[in-house]
């Protein structure tokens, strides 16, 4: 079955880029069961600025989910580590994925679209692969990335927490 790709990422300890694959035929209740956690007047579920009772609750969500993770990090914070690790996020699910949703941040839009262009025609796979660009709250799946990313970085039992259904790549 084909996967969709969602993917953020967090520039603290250097940089490192999480990619949850989610297959296709669970995109939409996976979004649903997300949405259903949002506190009123909340557009969007962002770890950094949860509860720590929240962020167990949202985890426990993700958990259920049955999803893998991707983990790619490089040890500082630089156009060149994006770069390299949306290349291997393209190299890693170039054959599997359909869709790649990469979370949106103005500073680096241009080059991530550059960058995804460049390694879908590299690893072939340029007209199967759709991507997107987008803002946090235009996808709830965006906020998984989001909290396993924040979760690995804080380490202890944060990070026990997600590394049941994570694995670090190389990027």
């Amino acid at each position: 079955m084909p996967i969709h790709v969602f993917v953020d990422e967090i520039k603290s300890k250097g940089f490192l880029m999480a990619a949850a694959q989610c297959r296709a035929g669970d995109v939409g209740v996976n979004r649903k069961a997300l949405r259903s956690l949002l506190l009123p007047g909340q557009e969007r579920l962002h770890f950094r600025s949860e509860s720590n009772q929240r962020r167990k609750k949202i985890l426990q969500v993700v958990r259920d989910f049955r999803l893998l993770v991707d983990l790619y990090q490089v040890g500082v914070n630089s156009h060149e580590a994006r770069k390299r690790c949306l290349d291997a996020i393209v190299r890693d699910t170039a054959t599997s994925a359909e869709r790649l949703v990469i979370e949106r941040d103005d500073s680096t839009y241009e080059h991530d679209r550059r960058c995804l262009r460049e390694a879908a025609r590299r690893f072939g796979c340029y007209d199967t692969l759709r991507w997107d660009v987008l803002a946090a709250k235009s996808d709830p799946l965006l906020w998984i990335p989001d909290a396993v990313a924040w979760s690995w970085v804080r380490g202890g039992e944060w990070k026990k927490s997600v590394a049941t259904f994570c694995q670090v790549k190389v990027p």
